[in-house]
C-alpha cells in the first residue's frame, strides 16, 4: 500500500513538473516584430540625430544612435510612431502596427528593414510634415509584415504640399554687445532739490466704451482620415477663422488664419 503510495505521488510530481515546462515553454515562445531602422542623412552625420519611439502617446523608447543601422524590437499588438529628428533637418516618422491575426502571435516573423532618410531644411526655411510618411503593417496577401503602400502614396501627396509651402524661419536676436568704457572721474556738482509744486488736477472725462459684439459660427469637415473643425469667430466685424485638424493616427493641429497656435490658444479664443 505505501509502494503504491509513493509511486502515485512521484507520478504526480512528475505530471506537475511537464505542465509546468510546457506552460514556460509556451510562454517564452511569443515572438517580437524586429525592425531594423537604416538611417540616412543626407549631407550629414548622426550627430544630434534623435530617434524617438512612441505608444498610445506615451514614450516607448528614447535612442541616440551611434551607428546608421539600428535594430528595435516591438512588442505584437500594438501601433507605435517612430520619430528621427535632426536641428536643421525635416523631421519624419512612421507608423509600425504590430497586430497579427489571431493565433500568428507565438510565430516568427521575418526581419523588416526601413529606412528613413532626412533632408536638410531650406534656407531660411522650414517645412513641417503635418502626418507620418510610412507605414508598417501585417499583409495577409504577404503573410507577414509590409509597408502600407495605399498609405504611403497619401503620404507623398502631403509631403510634395508641405515641401511646395515651406514656412519662413524664425530669426534668432543676435544679443548687442555691451560696450564697458573706461570710467572717467568727474565731479559732480552739489545737488539741491527744488521745492515740490503742486501737480495740476487733470480731469479725464468720461469716454463711453464700445460695445463689444461677438459672434461665433462653426462647421464640420469629415475627410477620409481627417477630421477639420472650421470655427469662425467675428468681433466687431473683424472675422478670424480658427481650424482644429484631427488625423486618425493621432496627429492634432491648430491655426488661427492659417497660422499654427497652441490647443490653449485656439480653447480660449473660440469659447
Amino acid at each position: 500500500m505505501n509502494s503504491r503510495k509513493h509511486s502515485l505521488l512521484k507520478f504526480y510530481g512528475i505530471f506537475c513538473m511537464i505542465l509546468l515546462f510546457s506552460a514556460t515553454s509556451s510562454f517564452s515562445q511569443t515572438q517580437k516584430f524586429n525592425v531594423r531602422l537604416i538611417l540616412d542623412i543626407n549631407e550629414g552625420d548622426l550627430t544630434n540625430v534623435w530617434v524617438t519611439i512612441t505608444k498610445g502617446g506615451a514614450t516607448y523608447r528614447t535612442i541616440n544612435p551611434n551607428k546608421s543601422k539600428y535594430s528595435v524590437e516591438f512588442d505584437l499588438g500594438g501601433e507605435y510612431l517612430v520619430t528621427v529628428t535632426k536641428p536643421n533637418y525635416i523631421s519624419k516618422s512612421v507608423i509600425v502596427n504590430t497586430d497579427v491575426p489571431g493565433g500568428r502571435e507565438k510565430d516568427e516573423f521575418a526581419k523588416f528593414d526601413a529606412t528613413i532618410s532626412l533632408n536638410k531644411q531650406p534656407e531660411g526655411q522650414e517645412i513641417t510634415y503635418t502626418q507620418p510618411v510610412g507605414k508598417i503593417k501585417y499583409s495577409y496577401p504577404a503573410g507577414d509584415f509590409d509597408f502600407d503602400t495605399e498609405y504611403i502614396e497619401q503620404a507623398k501627396v502631403m509631403q510634395k504640399k508641405a515641401e511646395a509651402a515651406p514656412k519662413p524661419k524664425p530669426k534668432e536676436e543676435t544679443p548687442k554687445p555691451i560696450s564697458n568704457p573706461i570710467p572717467v572721474e568727474v565731479k559732480q556738482p552739489e545737488y539741491k532739490p527744488e521745492p515740490e509744486k503742486p501737480k495740476p488736477v487733470v480731469v479725464v472725462p468720461d469716454v463711453p466704451q464700445k460695445p463689444i459684439v461677438k459672434n461665433k459660427a462653426s462647421r464640420v469637415i469629415q475627410r477620409d482620415r481627417l477630421k477639420i473643425t472650421v470655427v469662425l469667430v467675428t468681433i466687431n466685424d473683424v472675422v478670424y477663422e480658427y481650424k482644429k485638424e484631427e488625423y486618425s493616427w493621432g496627429g492634432v493641429y491648430f491655426y488661427k488664419n492659417g497660422k499654427n497656435i497652441t490647443e490653449g490658444t485656439y480653447e480660449d479664443e473660440t469659447e
